[in-house]
């Protein structure tokens, strides 16, 4: 009996790159293109009647970012299975996709086209994947929770953005807000904005407190 085709739905926020992914998946005999768009504008009823095995998530969909996609597709149906590309190869980035979790895989910014082939079919048949590098920072993440077991919850990182955690990596690091700045091409008053509502959701007292908690949690800013 044959094998029944991998149905794909693909949501990503740059329309070529999102067709490309379409067109080259579709070539392949055992994956079906089932949907592919700019963003998760369907019902949670019309998303289920294409009736897909995975969504391949753009991590950096502007707005709302992939991460708030998969939280909706997995209240949808834990059935459904996610493969998460594009995320970029930073621990601050890496650590928001495994602490949402919900995803069965991901793909850093460096994957290729076959590993993006071989990783849909593996995600299909119910494999779990990540990188060597995402593997290691989720061990060490793991790690640092068991730590943290008797901390009070209210300053805790999960209070913090994605951007909110880059920023308090790149304080351990040891940049100023002018370099921070210049780092993450935003505007300097963007940064201090940032490292207020840092401060103000983790109960700290200032940038060297920052810095301490950051390091004392694995956080680092990427090389």
């Amino acid at each position: 009996m044959g094998h029944r085709e991998i149905r794909v739905i693909i949501f990503h926020s740059n329309r070529l790159f999102c067709e490309s992914l379409a067109l080259i998946l579709d070539q392949q005999k055992a994956i079906s293109v089932v949907r592919a768009a700019a963003g998760l504008d369907q019902t949670d009823g019309e998303l289920t009647s294409l009736q897909p095995d995975i969504f391949l998530l753009d991590f950096g969909t502007p707005g709302r970012g992939g991460l708030e996609d998969a939280r909706r597709i997995r209240a949808i149906s834990s059935e459904f299975k996610i493969l998460m590309i594009g995320v970029p190869d930073t621990e601050a980035d890496i650590l928001a996709c495994i602490e949402v979790g919900g995803a069965s895989g991901y793909l850093l910014q460096n994957a290729s086209v076959e590993d993006l082939v071989s990783s849909v079919v593996a995600v299909a048949a119910g494999e779990t994947l990540c990188s060597p590098r995402i593997a290691s920072l989720a061990f060490s993440r793991v790690s640092t929770l068991a730590r943290q077991t008797v901390e009070p919850g209210p300053n805790s990182l999960a209070h913090l953005t994605r951007r909110e955690l880059e920023i308090i990596a790149l304080i351990e690091g040891g940049l100023s807000n002018k370099e921070i700045a210049t780092r993450l091409h935003i505007e300097v008053q963007t940064v201090k904005n940032h490292v207020h509502n840092i401060l103000d959701k983790l109960q700290l007292d200032g940038r060297q407190e920052a810095a301490r908690y950051a390091k004392e949690r694995g956080l680092a800013p990427s090389r």
